[in-house]
């Protein structure tokens, strides 16, 4: 890559965002660490009978994954914020959307992508059928990268507020509430033996256009957030 150019700004951002994870490697432990408590308590609360924690293992596994990702989204991007590195990626000659862009991308690859490594063994805890593993997994990695999207733009719109985790929690979940119906619906429909690709494909059109639409938008919000 050529120094300078926005294809390594980009990837630069990208190791940056990557090593300061791995540094605190017990941030990335801790959404794994929620999932597994809340998949382990659940039997206990519904009781252990294999075929209801069938019938629900596939919006457990879900509702789970989505608080998971909400844990760690009211950080994505106040140190930036706090150190003055927001100031100097907007000062940049390159787009800011594509830099944020990297910054969703990071996150998803530190706290959604070790999520999607244990859902087998969440689902499994919960009794899920292995004729409906692949569809949960394809969804898991479908809805995962949207929920980021969509979450990075409501953090860039809460950035000045001293109680942006509350904010987020209250405009983010009524936003999840679509990518949680369709995921659950792929993988019941994957249990009962019926074609699961659609809400997968709804899915998919979801994520193509938060790709394109939610770094421009949280660009924007941050640009007005740092103004202010």
């Amino acid at each position: 890559m050529i120094p300078g150019s926005t294809a390594s700004a980009c990837a630069a951002v990208l190791q940056r965002d990557l090593t300061l994870a791995w540094r605190r490697r017990g941030d990335i432990a801790m959404p794994v660490l929620y999932a597994l408590i809340v998949t382990t308590l659940f039997p206990f609360a519904v009781g252990p009978e294999p075929a209801l924690l069938a019938r629900i293992a596939g919006g457990v596994v879900f509702v789970t994954v989505l608080l998971a990702v909400l844990l760690s989204l009211d950080q994505l991007f106040r140190a930036d914020i706090e150190d003055g590195s927001m100031e100097q990626l907007m000062l940049a000659p390159q787009p800011l959307a594509l830099l944020v862009g990297m910054k969703v991308l990071a996150h998803w690859i530190t706290s959604a992508l070790p999520l999607i490594v244990v859902a087998p063994l969440l689902a499994s805890m919960l009794r899920l059928p292995a004729a409906a593993m692949p569809a949960l997994l394809l969804a898991l990695a479908i809805a995962t990268p949207l929920l980021s999207l969509l979450g990075a733009v409501l953090v860039a719109l809460t950035a000045g507020s001293r109680r942006s985790g509350m904010l987020l929690a209250l405009m983010l979940l009524p936003l999840c509430v679509p990518v949680v119906i369709f995921a659950a619906g792929a993988v019941a429909a994957a249990q009962e033996g019926l074609p699961w690709l659609a809400p997968i494909a709804w899915l998919g059109a979801g994520l193509v256009m938060a790709v394109v639409l939610a770094p421009l938008a949280s660009a924007a919000a941050l640009r007005i957030a740092m103004e202010s």
